[in-house]
């Protein structure tokens, strides 16, 4: 009677380990679906009485328009940039220090500008956060040891826009109340796509190929 219990225990935790065992390579062997994946993007805010609409006001700028100019304060990192030439790709791609997406992404446009040197990336610093309570504005400088302590790990025009002027003309147009945006301003002069820079590949792609 012992051997009959005990042998009857054995086939049943062998079988319940072979349903174990099954289970696990059904679901190994099941493909999980693919999840699509959002860029991620920080929240900008208008600065304390800029005049800036606290919510994106309607969409007057986009791709097919002419690209709006360049306003710079301070070129921080490489060859100013006057305007846009015919005949050249460029990419006008607005952060900011405190941004962890934005700062994320540098490898990507640094990598695109070496895979692209005929294209002109210029970061726009047109977001950065002054200073409350009568402490001294230090967002230039902020900017300028953000810049040298990463070196050639940024490998693209670095500009600031003190005033926020090219934020008024290009994102708030654009509809664009999140960074990093860019714009992508094809050999014409016109706006060829504006989105998340980390997805502009093949769009850049295709604004060269024109």
């Amino acid at each position: 009677m012992l051997i009959r219990q005990t042998t009857l225990a054995a086939i049943a935790l062998s079988t319940t380990a072979l349903l174990c065992s099954c289970s696990k390579n059904d679901a190994a062997a099941t493909p999980k679906a693919d999840k699509p994946e959002t860029a991620p993007m920080a929240r900008i805010q208008p600065a304390p009485d800029s005049g800036e609409p606290k919510t994106p006001a309607a969409i007057t700028l986009k791709a097919g328009d002419a690209a709006p100019a360049l306003s710079i304060e301070q070129w921080l990192k490489g060859t100013p940039v006057n305007g846009f030439q015919t005949g050249t790709v460029y990419v006008v791609e607005f952060w900011a220090t405190w941004c962890p997406p934005c700062v994320a992404n540098i490898p990507h446009l640094t990598k695109l500008q070496a895979e692209h040197p005929e294209v002109v990336i210029i970061g726009v610093a047109a977001s950065e956060r002054k200073a409350t309570d009568g402490k001294p504005d230090t967002r230039v400088e902020k900017l300028n040891t953000f810049i040298a302590q990463r070196g050639d790990a940024i490998g693209y025009r670095m500009a600031y826009d003190e005033d926020r002027s090219m934020s008024r003309e290009w994102m708030a147009p654009a509809g664009r109340n999140t960074i990093p945006t860019a714009f992508i301003v094809g050999k014409d002069g016109k706006l060829a796509w504006i989105g998340h820079p980390g997805e502009m590949d093949a769009q850049l792609a295709s604004a060269l190929a024109k």
